[in-house]
This record gives C-alpha cells, structure tokens and sequence, in this order.
C-alpha cells in the first residue's frame, strides 16, 4: 500500500497552481525591464495582479473547500484499505508512514528493486532473451505529466479566447505603457532655449529632428526646407533675427513663433513640440542650413525673403 501524498503538500500546490494559472491570464500594466530583476519583477506583478481580483479569491476559496473535501475521502479510503492488510504489511506501512513523507520520497527515488518484485512485475513476453518489466512510472514524472497537459489546456484556452501571448497585442500594450512612461519624462526632463544644445553633428539627431519636421513643418516650409508658403531655410536669408545664434534662434522661432508672420505659431508655447523636440528640429534646420546645398529658386527652393545675415552664412 502506497503512501497517500499529504495534505499539506497537494492543498498548497494546487492553490499555487490555480494562483499561477490566474497570473498567467490577467493582463497587467506593466512593461517588463530586461534580465532577472526585471523578470522576477514582473512575475510579483502579474501575481499582485491576480490576488487583487475577487474572483480569484472566490475561486481559491471554492478550491480550498473542495480539496478539503477529497483530503476527507481520501483519509476513507486509506483506512478502508489499511483494514485489508496482513498485520505485517500494517505494520510495514505504519513504518514507513512514522519515516515521513519527504524522506520516503527522496529514498524511494533512490531504491532498487528486489529480484522478488521483479519476477512479480515481468511481463510474459520477450525478444532475444531481453525481458521487460511493467514498472509504474514514477510519482514525480506523472506529477509533470499531468501538469504539463493542464498548462497546456489552459494556455490554448486563454490563447483562443484572450490576448494572452499574442505578441501583436503584447507589443501594442506595451507600446502604449513606454509611450506614456516617455511622455512623462519628456515633461518631466524637458528644456527652453536655455538648456539647448546644438546637435547638428548628431546623425541621430538630425534623423529625429526631420522626422519632425516632415510631420509639423513641410506644410509651409516642403520637403528639405526648400520653402513654398513658409521661406527657404537652405538660404542665407532670414525674415526673424531674434537671437546672436543662428541655432537659438532658430530655436525661438520654433517656440515662440515668428513675430513678422502670424502663419508662423508658437508651436513650444501651444504644447505641439516639446522643448526637446524643438531641440532636434533646430538642428536639422541648422544642418540644412549650414551643411547641406542651398536649395536655389533654379531647382525648385522659394526666393530669398527677409535680410542677409552675413555672420549666419555658411562658410561663416
């Protein structure tokens, strides 16, 4: 007679079970951050997320119950069958029970058979004198067997019926998650013309700052800066001059707008272009203007408007 798995190691399992199943399922509103720390993170979330869940607790409760109630029919049905034992196999099983649970498990993983049990468990059947043996499979592999086919079930059920392990939908709640975490430190961590720096030399930058400016700007200004409704800003003409330096002042511009061209809005006082963002514009401007071909009205750029700035050209 084999030794029933207690209580108090099935009935906190399957509660753990059914708590990870629930963490598994409740989407979270986190973004997780890379490498152990943010993987055990990210697991404390997902189950805080679960056990705020009333129906989670409902469940457990309802489960708890329930496995109290087989914990009952199984202490029964061990006692009907320990009634059915020689004395010696009572006492043997008394044994083995008073040794405890763990200590039998660990020495039963380690145990061999005797050549008794063997010829009782032989099969009939045989090829080239090798014989086989109808050995149960072992507690712990059966354990991971069942829980596997479980996950399995759960996890196609909330695949089919939930967003969970969607990358699409991963991707886009966690897009939306960085999004708002970069508006806040934008806001947070944003600058005025006092804190700009001129990054003109900064691919990357220039690459953002375009980015912007083919979003907010071409509508006047059209593609590289060529001009149309708005001037050219590939030229050495100017029709603002608010600041000594051509980058704050193009900086200025972008944030207060023109105080020549109402056209020209603040787009940093309105809140349309963070501080940092005008940043990166004003240096692509600068780099258009300081590094790139001037664009001539013979190749499509717009006439020159307002006063040459000597000490802005180019080679200057």
């Amino acid at each position: 007679m084999k030794l029933r798995t207690p209580a108090y190691i099935f009935i906190p399992l399957t509660l753990l079970g059914i708590l990870i199943t629930f963490a598994m399922v409740i989407p979270v509103d986190n973004a997780p951050e890379p490498g152990f720390k943010g993987m055990m993170a990210n697991m404390f979330e997902h189950f805080a997320a679960a056990l705020s869940q009333g129906v989670v607790w409902a469940v457990m409760g309802i489960s708890l119950v329930m496995l109290f109630i087989i914990n009952a029919v199984n202490k029964l049905v061990e006692s009907q069958k320990f009634e059915k034992l020689s004395p010696e196999e009572q006492a043997e099983y008394l044994a083995k029970k008073e040794k405890g649970y763990i200590k039998n498990l660990i020495e039963s993983a380690n145990r061999k058979q005797t050549k008794e049990e063997e010829e009782a468990i032989i099969l009939d059947h045989g090829f080239d004198g090798i014989k086989e043996l109808d050995n149960a499979l072992p507690q712990w592999w059966l354990s991971l067997f069942w829980f596997g086919v479980v996950y399995c079930v759960v996890y196609l059920l909330a695949y089919s019926f939930t967003d969970f392990a969607h990358m699409d939908a991963e991707y886009n709640t966690e897009k939306v998650i960085m999004d708002k975490r970069d508006e806040e430190w934008a806001k947070a961590n944003d600058i005025t013309i006092e804190g700009a720096v001129n990054k003109f030399n900064d691919p990357a930058i220039v690459e953002a700052g375009q980015i912007i400016f083919n979003t907010q700007c071409t509508l006047c200004h059209l593609e590289n800066g060529k001009g149309g409704i708005g001037p050219n800003l590939t030229d050495d003409y100017w029709v603002n001059h608010e600041q000594d330096s051509l980058f704050y002042n193009i900086y200025d511009i972008i944030y207060n707008g023109s105080p020549n061209n109402a056209q020209m809005r603040a787009f940093g006082q309105r809140g349309e272009i963070s501080g940092l963002n005008i940043e990166k514009v004003a240096s692509y401007v600068y780099y258009i203007n300081q590094v790139g071909k001037t664009i001539s009205p013979a190749e499509g750029g717009a006439e020159p408007q307002g006063d040459l700035i000597e000490r802005w050209s180019k080679k200057n």
